[in-house]
């Protein structure tokens, strides 16, 4: 359907209420129906965008991490990082983008956000996983290791998972634990991908036995 000028679309009139109505209610619609009678359109024009609320919610996640890589790939120094800095700048710039959506990623994040509602943010994040090691690889800092090599971005999104599913624990001041896993975490992953990690594995266990005896 052509939107009038001035309009805004209907997708985007959707992903908008849909948060605003997860964040204020702390849940989502009772239903299609009664989303579409407030919102002023049909039901058909809400399933011609998408087929489910979940697929709303999937698509907003997936703009949220779109956004952060794309202001953190835009960057003037991107092209100078290291495999691991990349990494990095996108793991603390989502941290920032997070803490102004931090409601919705607490009302969400009890087990962290389940796969259904991050099939699409997850597909993004992975295919950035991916040209990051490629940089790697091609910088020689990460070794290629043949079919294992193939599941590197596989593995750069558990850590980024691992990362969300502790800052949504995380009670510290200005959230400096999270900003301290982020780095240790890192450290760690990247010497995965390279023989040492017995040093950066140490260090993280230390770090987290550390905050279960504080």
């Amino acid at each position: 359907m052509n939107e009038a000028p001035g309009i805004e679309p209907v997708r985007e009139r959707i992903l908008t209420a849909y948060i605003a109505r997860l964040n204020e209610e702390g849940r989502p619609p009772a239903t299609v129906f009664r989303f579409c009678r407030d919102l002023g359109i049909t039901e058909g024009e809400f399933f011609a965008e998408f087929p489910s609320f979940e697929a709303v919610e999937d698509e907003w996640w997936r703009r949220l991490a779109a956004r952060v890589i794309q202001a953190v790939e835009g960057g003037p120094e991107w092209a100078e990082f290291t495999a691991r800095q990349r990494w990095l700048t996108f793991l603390f710039a989502w941290q920032d983008a997070a803490l102004e959506h931090r409601s919705l990623l607490l009302l969400r994040c009890g087990g962290c956000v389940p796969r259904a509602r991050t099939a699409r943010m997850e597909a993004e994040v992975r295919e950035f996983a991916g040209r990051v090691v490629a940089h790697g690889v091609a910088a020689g800092e990460i070794a290629p290791r043949g079919r294992l090599g193939g599941s590197y971005p596989s593995a750069l999104w558990r850590h980024f998972r691992a990362v969300v599913e502790f800052s949504v624990r995380d009670r510290s001041d200005k959230f400096e634990r999270t900003d301290a896993f982020i780095e240790k975490s890192a450290g760690l992953a990247f010497d995965l991908l390279r023989p040492q990690a017995i040093d950066s594995l140490a260090d993280l266990l230390r770090f987290l036995a550390a905050g279960f005896r504080a």
